[in-house]
């Protein structure tokens, strides 16, 4: 569905490109334009206008998106902060870059989650590790590796040194037991049923994982699953959201909150690029998720 989506669009594209040209040969040789020349002019027009748009100005538009969820495991004084974002695909500063760094630190989180694909380059490896690393909270930084760092940049040591914590297998049990947090790579799936089951009894689970692929099958069921890898389409059709979402579910879980069940999915657009991509996005904003868990249990 998704290949016949894209060539939909294309092929849109390629009849917008041709009625322009139409009406510029008309205008050209002085003729009337006719309906299909104005046609041709006004789609180059807004064409011209959207490239423009995606590139220069909504690429680099961070959004920050505040989500609540509830739980009857914590009483209801119970509150904790999680910054969620993913997708960085570093290959050179950017403005998204800068302000999701200083959006961080002003969301005084007590948990940063990064759900994997951190670069577009090798060399950008330093860059990588100063912006993870300069970004504080309170019980730290976790990430878990995308596809693209487990395939193309397993050689390199991206959380070490302090950076982050990579989540691998076993459980890291925070809040005395109150909160749990699995995660794992793109290609280590199977360790995660393990590691949810390892759970304190009645401890709010969260699952970090690069894609939303495991939302529907994963048992035992985690509380809170955050993950990216969609981009939101990184250029999406308004009223209608992405053309691609490189998921198993298509578009089923695209971008934004779903319940799944008894668990909360949250798919964060990410802030970078494909490689090999034009640096553009279009209805799909960079995206920081800022996410309030909230006890409703009486004490």
């Amino acid at each position: 569905m998704s290949a016949l989506r894209l060539g939909i669009f294309l092929g849109l594209i390629l009849l917008s490109g041709a009625l322009t040209i139409i009406a510029l040969v008309r205008l050209g040789r002085r003729r009337p334009l006719g309906w299909i020349g104005r046609a041709g002019i006004t789609l180059g027009v807004l064409g011209v206008l959207a490239f423009a748009w995606g590139l220069f100005i909504e690429a680099d538009w961070l959004e920050v998106t505040h989500v609540t969820v509830q739980t009857p495991k914590w009483p209801k004084t119970k509150k904790f902060r999680i910054a969620h974002f993913s997708d960085l695909h570093i290959d050179r500063e950017s403005r998204a870059l800068s302000r999701l760094t200083t959006e961080v630190a002003d969301a005084k989180a007590d948990l940063i989650v990064f759900t994997g694909d951190s670069l577009n380059d090798a060399g950008s490896l330093k860059l990588l590790r100063t912006t993870l690393g300069s970004m504080t909270a309170a019980r730290g930084r976790v990430a878990v590796r995308g596809n693209h760092d487990v395939y193309r940049w397993h050689a390199l040591d991206l959380f070490g040194g302090g950076v982050a914590t990579e989540l691998t297998r076993g459980p890291i049990i925070l809040e005395d037991g109150l909160l749990t947090v699995c995660g794992a790579a793109f290609n280590a799936f199977d360790a995660l049923p393990d590691c949810i089951a390892g759970a304190p009894k009645d401890s709010f689970v969260l699952l970090a994982f690069h894609s939303p692929d495991l939302v529907e099958d994963i048992d035992p069921k985690p509380d809170l699953y955050l993950a990216g890898h969609t981009h939101g389409g990184q250029v999406a059709i308004p009223l209608y959201g992405a053309m691609i979402t490189m998921s198993r579910y298509d578009k089923k879980y695209e971008a934004g909150r779903y319940e799944v069940g008894k668990t909360t999915l949250y798919v964060n657009r990410g802030i970078g690029f494909e490689p090999h991509f034009l640096r553009v996005r279009f209805a799909s904003r960079p995206e920081l998720t800022i996410i309030d868990i909230e006890g409703t249990a009486s004490e």
